[in-house]
């Protein structure tokens, strides 16, 4: 009976020994590269919200109407007007790459002078590109 509970207090010292020993997994390094200079400093934090939710591409464009802002996604692409009261401004946003790790956004018009519409412009369009994917995911995969 003695060498049982010994080789039970053994076995559970030896597993807890095991479990502790266990790493998280390394968190996933994400890069952004602006082409111009300075549209990172306004456009960084939300293109990582669209690399995070999947989208591999947005295209904004002025001018288009209901088909100004085409997003890509794993469920299909998305075609939307630009939101109310946001300035058309046109960019570009690739997630795909680097193995989905990494995102360029380009837009070619951006300069000092206009940094707060494209900073408006970023913060109606990617979260209404994510909640448009999001929504699109949910109804794909449904059954």
């Amino acid at each position: 009976m003695h060498k049982l509970s010994a080789v039970v207090l053994l076995s559970a010292a030896l597993g807890a020994s095991v479990i502790h020993a266990q790493t998280a997994p390394a968190a996933t390094t994400r890069s952004i590269k602006a082409i111009q200079p300075g549209l990172f400093e306004v456009a960084g934090p939300r293109v990582g919200e669209a690399l995070a939710a999947g989208i591999t591409k947005i295209v904004a464009q002025p001018g288009k109407g209901t088909k100004s802002i085409y997003v890509e996604s794993p469920w299909g692409p998305i075609y939307f007007d630009w939101p109310k009261d946001v300035k058309p401004v046109a960019f570009t946003i690739e997630t795909g790459k680097d193995g989905g790790k990494a995102a360029e956004i380009s837009a070619p018009g951006f300069t000092d002078g206009n940094k707060g519409d494209y900073k408006a412009a970023l913060d109606a369009v990617i979260p209404m590109s994510i909640s448009k994917a999001a929504a699109q995911k949910a109804g794909k995969t449904k059954y």
